[in-house]
């Protein structure tokens, strides 16, 4: 099932997309809850024969009242036909399933599947008591319905399973996640497997539900393929593209020329990790335009990329009267990309350089760092632009571009990256664990790479300078460009912590990377695959 070709896609929905899907799915096709129940049971059934096997296992099976629960009692018939232990506890009142889950209740009570209500306080206390009995636990409590806290005894519940110690497996997605934005509801089930339904959620996607979800498979069900295939899913996850061939009698010119524009008196290193990055993944020839006179310092570090000095301002920032200059760079040296802002600083005179530059350059720039803080007071000018821009902020730069607060980015990330896209014509990178490359037609791609070590200062221009390369050797889409620089960048962060460990991974360790890194990408991106995406079962 695994496959790097352009006909693997794994895309990603809101919990009001998987319902939709549901809707067309039964009124279409005739595919409708009883046939998705049983296949979403038989999905969870499979996973427990893959990973542990069936008779003589001791495996407990925690239900809500919803379909979700309904789901988790299919698992519970199949399981104890094949000779598991199986014993189930239901949360609340069975009074309330809704059909097809009221008949897979009924039909467990007949079969005689030991069953314990759990309604109040004594019942958690039961159930707390009971589940060290078990090796497995099954939970179907709360699935993509889910709305504000878990309380009451759900959330009692939850403590309980994740106090028993035994493996956890989740259906759809782990009882307590926020099926939109991957955030914790109060409280969740922290699983070690997680089979979900259909499409991934960008709750099972985004962290911290994806931690919470431990391992991920896909089950697709019975759904057609033209429905969770369908052009109208706008969020992906972020695979392999092919790579254009490094032609043998390409020169330097072939493989892009970068103008950086970057550096500031005390901002030695963000100029350095743009340059010597674009090199390092593959690029052509690296030119660095930073204030004259910490040119030297960087010259010493590194001799493969040519220096452009530049006056500067009294606080040794790049001065305003440069704008002309870099321009006619631009054109003379026939420039095919600029980074623009790593390490600039907030020098008034300097953040005017730089918007004057992002107004007046006719190539595709890539603007990090300070050149965020400088567009987001006017933002009209990347919204004017012709040539393509790519954006690259945190989540705090990203919340002074969009002037939205960051409580209010994170309850929707997807479709807050969506609307500044859209509002600003740019390719817009949302840094973090599992970053989001969003399209301005509203496409979202969320990359798997990376890792928590490398949450540290220079990364970021490292990732500037592997975008910028991507477009060099020849991914001329800038959006398939980004993607790749994303992957690759998180991609080397990850192979760096292998050798290292996460709290060892820095910016020149990830550069170190990048060529490694890049080879896989060419060579063998079905590791890529194999590795990052959810598996199918």
């Amino acid at each position: 099932m695994r496959s790097t070709s352009p006909r693997y896609r794994m895309y990603v929905c809101y919990a009001r997309e998987i319902k939709e899907i549901d809707r067309k799915a039964e009124e279409n096709y005739g595919i409708g809850s009883s046939i998705l129940m049983e296949d979403a049971g038989s999905a969870i059934y499979s996973l427990v024969i893959k990973e542990y096997g069936c008779f003589g296992r001791k495996i407990a099976v925690v239900a809500g009242t919803g379909n979700n629960g309904g789901d988790a009692l299919v698992t519970a018939r199949r399981l104890f036909s094949c000779g598991a232990g199986v014993e189930i506890f239901v949360v609340g009142d069975p009074e309330r399933y809704p059909e097809p889950a009221r008949r897979n209740y009924d039909t467990v009570v007949k079969m005689g599947i030991p069953l314990t209500h759990v309604r109040d306080s004594d019942g958690v206390q039961v159930l707390r008591s009971r589940l060290r009995e078990f090796n497995i636990i099954i939970v179907g409590l709360i699935g993509i319905g889910l709305k504000g806290e878990v309380k009451g005894v759900y959330r009692d519940v939850i403590e309980a399973v994740n106090s028993s110690g035994r493996d956890v497996i989740s259906v759809d997605i782990p009882s307590g996640i926020n099926a939109d934005n991957g955030k914790v509801c109060g409280v969740a089930v922290k699983s070690r497997y997680t089979v979900t339904f259909g499409l991934p959620k960008i709750g099972n996607i985004l962290y911290p539900g994806y931690y919470y979800c431990g391992k991920l498979f896909v089950s697709m069900l019975s759904y057609p393929r033209e429905l969770i295939l369908s052009d109208e899913m706008k969020i992906e996850l972020n695979i392999p593209e092919p790579v254009p061939e490094r032609v043998r009698w390409g020169h330097k010119g072939t493989f892009g020329k970068l103008l950086a524009v970057a550096g500031a008196r005390y901002y030695y290193g963000a100029p350095y990790y743009v340059a010597y990055s674009f090199l390092r993944a593959g690029g052509g020839y690296s030119r660095l335009a930073a204030p004259k006179s910490v040119i030297p310092y960087i010259a010493a570090r590194c001799s493969e990329v040519v220096y452009i000095p530049l006056d500067e301002t009294e606080e040794g920032t790049l001065s305003l009267r440069n704008l002309d200059i870099i321009i006619k760079l631009i054109d003379s040296f026939d420039i095919d990309i600029v980074a623009l802002g790593s390490g600039v600083s907030l020098n008034p005179e300097t953040q005017d350089l730089v918007r004057g530059l992002v107004e007046q350059i006719r190539k595709p720039v890539i603007i990090d760092g300070d050149g965020i803080t400088a567009i987001a007071r006017s933002p009209e000018i990347v919204r004017s632009r012709k040539a393509p821009t790519v954006i690259t902020p945190h989540l705090a730069e990203f919340s002074r571009l969009t002037n939205m607060k960051i409580a209010e980015i994170e309850e929707d990330p997807v479709g807050a990256l969506r609307k500044a896209t859209s509002e600003l014509n740019a390719y817009i990178v949302l840094k973090g664990a599992h970053s989001l490359v969003g399209y301005p037609d509203g496409r979202v791609y969320v990359n798997m790479t990376g890792n928590p070590g490398m949450a540290k200062a220079g990364t970021g221009d490292v990732l500037t300078g592997t975008i910028a390369a991507m477009y060099g050797i020849g991914f001329r889409d800038v959006g398939v460009a980004t993607r790749m620089g994303v992957l690759v960048h998180g991609l080397a962060g990850d192979l760096a912590a292998e050798k290292l460990g996460e709290d060892g991974v820095t910016p020149d360790e990830i550069i170190n990377e990048l060529p490694h890194s890049m080879k896989i990408l060419r060579e063998k991106p079905e590791i890529i695959v194999a590795k990052y995406m959810p598996e199918l079962i």
